[in-house]
């Protein structure tokens, strides 16, 4: 077996890299190992990344520790880090990889289980891959709380304290009266209130289910639609009513939640 040297998932030659999306936080890739290359490598990243494997397995080792990378485990590649991988099965693996841009405390673990909330996570993730304007403050949000999770070392479930669950009900509240304001920033609103935005994502996820910025999302959605069955409101001021800052991410948001546009879900759904 030969050795290389690479920067990453698909580094050294093969399969290209395939970027799914670019926010000012994190760019999200497809990578893969293609079949031929050789099995044993030496790789680093040049950023903390965190890596769910869709196909495939392999061994990783660092001095951090290591193990088998496989559809149950989560990598968590700190910066500048070698890594050790033998692709003992062949090298045919791919990987879904969200890359920080800017230095992060990815915590201690190489490997971490992929347990529910990794899993929900995950899939929220690649949900909004698929849309066809992917928001990027929603894969911000995501980003962090998948950036938390690993720090904490995986899934294991904890109650959030009651100062915690107080502001989040607070923040909850304060979302519901004002979503129709298009310049709430909950970010903003907790900071205020002593917590930072990536204890806020993880703990927003944590009580309510998702993301604080996916929860504005759906209540303006929801808004929305209300207002599309129940007035004759023009498509345009029901988008700016409901708090979307523009026309074309209101129609892209709105055509992933209900599968059709704003106008085809008036003429559709509009009451009598």
């Amino acid at each position: 077996m030969s050795l290389v040297v690479g920067a990453g998932f698909g580094q050294a030659g093969g399969v290209p890299d395939i970027e799914r999306a670019r926010t000012g936080l994190v760019v999200v890739e497809s990578f893969a190992h293609a079949p031929g290359e050789p099995l044993v490598a030496t790789e680093w990243w040049p950023r903390g990344c965190i890596a769910f494997t869709t196909f495939g397995s392999w061994e990783i080792r660092c001095g951090r520790g290591g193990g088998r990378v496989d559809a149950r485990t989560v990598l968590v590649a700190e910066a500048d880090t070698e890594y050790d991988c033998v692709h003992e099965h062949g090298t045919d693996d791919r990987a879904l990889c969200v890359t920080f841009r800017t230095a992060v405390d990815v915590g201690p673990a190489v490997l971490v289980p992929l347990g529910p909330r990794f899993q929900a996570l995950r899939r929220a993730l690649a949900a909004e891959l698929r849309a066809a304007v992917p928001d990027g403050d929603e894969i911000d949000q995501l980003s962090l709380a998948l950036l938390q999770l690993t720090r904490e070392g995986g899934d294991r479930r904890r109650r959030p304290r009651a100062r915690t669950g107080r502001l989040i009900a607070t923040l909850r509240d304060m979302a519901n009266a004002r979503y129709p304001d298009p310049t709430l920033d909950l970010v903003a609103e907790a900071a205020a209130l002593g917590m930072g935005r990536t204890r806020l994502v993880h703990a927003f996820q944590e009580v309510v289910g998702i993301t604080p910025h996916r929860y504005l999302v759906e209540l303006r959605i929801a808004h929305a639609a209300r207002l599309l069955t129940e007035t004759a409101m023009p498509v345009i001021e029901v988008c700016f009513a409901s708090g979307f800052g523009s026309v074309a991410r209101f129609n892209a948001m709105f055509q992933g939640a209900f599968g059709i546009t704003p106008t085809a879900y008036r003429a559709r759904y509009r009451r009598a």
